[in-house]
């Protein structure tokens, strides 16, 4: 395939699966209403069935797998994706999570300790893996061309996005799908309980996965486009550096940042976040509005970011959001995304 420098990357499809909603549609309902998905201890997505997104039958998957493929059948639907008729050698996956199939592994070693190594259920062992439920979609799906798992906890799908983002802007995959996945597992929340005392930490599931295309490659195929990708910024801890290398393609555009979607998971705002913000803004005479979408999605950690930044495609906010992600062992990760819906 011919290598394209710099092409535009747009959004055409968008398979949220949340504690507000399941689909494109239920999910922007559920941020339009701010309807909150927190339970008592935390933010589960109840009546799910993954089944009913499955191309074929599967003897087991583990939770955060089912997430994803249900992310990933509606992100293929919303796409109007006939894969089965296209060349998927250049199609990318490129999914996030912090803790993967967690699950799995808890119940293969709790096999291990309690029946000996002699009684374990092979079938967990392969399901146990951080790279598993990449593995089990780009087989499922036949996807042959670049796929890549990342695991750098709060900053897991905002990664993903980052490096589809860059790939498909390149000319190295024409089509990618990008996101990531969490699933609440009993050691998942034993192991928060001390962030939900400290600082209302609540943890939450989902998975959000975004197809991500060349324009041109849109174009031809006709699809819809629900908005777009314009930059993004890594670094190891600057939030306001990581906020102007996302914005640097917006002075060739008539696009302005009009949104932020904040990376505080809960409590009181992070200072140094917070500080990046007031330095951003400057002296523009009107202050941008904040979204804190962690307080009705729980931290959903690795599936955070692709969630928000489906809740940014909503042309209710017209103009450029930016989508911040924050690991607490440094890791910073800034998204410009433009919504063109309107209404859904």
């Amino acid at each position: 395939m011919k290598t394209m420098e710099d092409k535009g990357v747009v959004i055409t499809g968008a398979g949220p699966v949340s504690a507000i909603g399941i689909g494109r549609e239920a999910f922007m309902d559920g941020v339009r209403r701010y309807r909150s998905g927190i339970g008592q201890f935390a933010a589960e997505i109840s009546d799910f069935t993954v089944v009913d997104y499955l191309e074929t039958e599967k003897a087991y998957l583990d939770r955060a797998s089912q997430l994803a493929f249900a992310a990933m059948s509606l992100a293929i639907e919303d796409a109007n994706l006939d894969l089965k008729n296209m060349d998927r050698s250049y199609m990318g996956l490129i999914l996030g999570s912090a803790t993967g199939c967690l699950a799995s592994t808890q119940l293969f070693f709790n096999d291990y300790l309690e029946k000996g190594p002699r009684f374990v259920k092979p079938i967990l062992f392969p399901h146990a893996y951080a790279n598993t439920t990449i593995s089990l979609l780009a087989i499922e799906y036949g996807l042959n061309g670049y796929h890549l798992n990342f695991s750098s906890g709060a900053t897991s799908s905002s990664g993903a996005l980052l490096l589809a983002y860059d790939m498909v802007r390149t000319g190295r995959c024409a089509l990618a799908f990008a996101g990531g996945f969490e699933a609440l597992s009993p050691m998942l929340l034993r192991g928060t309980e001390l962030n939900v005392a400290q600082h209302g930490f609540m943890p939450g599931e989902g998975a959000g996965i975004v197809v991500l295309e060349n324009a041109d490659h849109a174009r031809q195929r006709g699809a819809v486009v629900h908005g777009e990708i314009l930059g993004g910024g890594m670094t190891g801890g600057d939030i306001l550096k990581a906020m102007h290398l996302a914005c640097r393609s917006l002075a060739k555009r008539d696009d302005a940042v009009t949104g932020l979607s904040l990376a505080t998971p809960g409590g009181d705002l992070d200072p140094a976040e917070m500080a990046a913000i007031r330095e951003f803004q400057g002296d523009r005479p009107e202050r941008m509005p904040v979204n804190r979408l962690k307080a009705i999605l729980g931290e959903t950690s690795g599936a955070d970011a692709a969630l928000r930044v489906i809740a940014a495609l909503s042309a209710k906010n017209p103009g450029v959001t930016l989508v911040n992600s924050i690991d607490p062992g440094g890791n910073v990760v800034c998204l410009a995304v433009r919504g063109m819906d309107s209404g859904t």
